[in-house]
């Protein structure tokens, strides 16, 4: 039996099944700025909807000496 996300249309689709599809480019342009990440898989997504499990991403903070 074929798995059922094999035929959602691409839009649909979470990175970790874009990963398993072998969909790389559509993974890299959901994550050009990303602000979430999964709690599941560690993917990073622009928005929570392209993820299973978001979590916000914490912001890159600078040197700990400094900031």
């Amino acid at each position: 039996m074929a798995d059922s996300n094999e035929n959602a249309p691409i839009e649909q689709l979470k990175i970790c099944q874009l990963r398993a599809q072998g969909l790389l480019e559509e993974i890299d342009r959901r994550s050009t700025d990303p602000t979430v990440v999964c709690g599941k898989c560690g993917a990073k997504a622009n928005h929570a909807a392209q993820v299973h499990n978001p979590r916000p991403l914490k912001e890159a903070r600078g040197d700990s000496f400094w900031s």
